[in-house]
């Protein structure tokens, strides 16, 4: 799709450890979906760990970081013990093991996995990938990293993303709006600034009642990659221009 502005709808967001139903509706939703591989690293963030439905609430799985660099980029970012990552996978059967399209969840996870010696970023990635695989999502991605940028950060680094991709429209998640009210990196309409909403619609799950926000892992789990599509659909709503002041 291309948006009504003179070129493509793009949005950017860093590659997070199996995301959310949200972060795949936003990518949906737009022409280009980068990849913000070339910031630092927080450790105790959601590019480390997400969660998963239990018999109790949600569980919380984390993957093992290198200490070293100290101040990585996701980029630069190491794995450390790969037998931790064999017990994040047994969890992760232990908790979707039964469930109807399990094998797909697996299928995902090994690729992922294998690209563990390469660094988180790649695992990331090629994990976010098979899972925007299986929903048949079509939108353009790239890194970054690609783009081979200047020194530019926060707002105006989104900017000069968007600027490289010719980009007539930006999509922001809302989450977002306080810092772009600051740093206002679109406020000359160059480019239109639109966010985005999802609301989280209900799927089945083991353990009732329903608990929203965990990995889009435990959907796809459930629903197979259509029912998944339809999902990520149900809960898109249309991008919004900030409000005035």
């Amino acid at each position: 799709m291309i948006s009504a502005a003179s070129g493509p709808r793009v949005a950017i967001m860093q590659p997070t450890f199996l995301p959310w139903l949200g972060y795949f509706a936003l990518m949906q939703s737009v022409d280009v979906f980068v990849y913000l591989d070339d910031v630092q690293l927080s450790r105790q963030s959601w590019q480390t760990r997400n969660r998963l439905k239990g018999p109790q609430g949600a569980v919380m799985l984390s993957l093992p970081v290198a200490r070293k660099p100290s101040r990585a980029t996701i980029a630069e970012a190491a794995l450390a013990d790969r037998g931790e990552l064999r017990k994040l996978r047994k969890t992760i059967a232990a908790l979707l093991g039964r469930a109807p399209h399990f094998a797909l969840v697996e299928a995902v996870l090994d690729a992922g996995l294998a690209r563990a010696g390469e660094g988180l970023c790649a695992l990331n990635i090629a994990l976010i990938e098979g899972i925007a695989g299986a929903a048949g999502i079509g939108t353009r991605r790239l890194r970054a990293t690609d783009l081979a940028l200047g020194p530019e950060v926060r707002g105006a680094r989104l900017r000069a993303i968007c600027e490289a991709l010719g980009a007539g429209e930006y999509v922001s998640p809302s989450g977002s709006a306080d810092y772009l009210a600051e740093d206002r990196p679109f406020d000359d309409g160059a480019i239109a600034l639109r966010f985005f909403a999802f609301d989280h619609p209900e799927y089945p799950q083991f353990h009732p009642p329903f608990l929203p926000h965990m990995s889009a892992l435990d959907a796809l789990a459930h629903l197979g990659g259509a029912g998944l599509r339809t999902l990520l659909q149900a809960g898109t709503v249309a991008p919004a221009a900030p409000n005035p002041e």
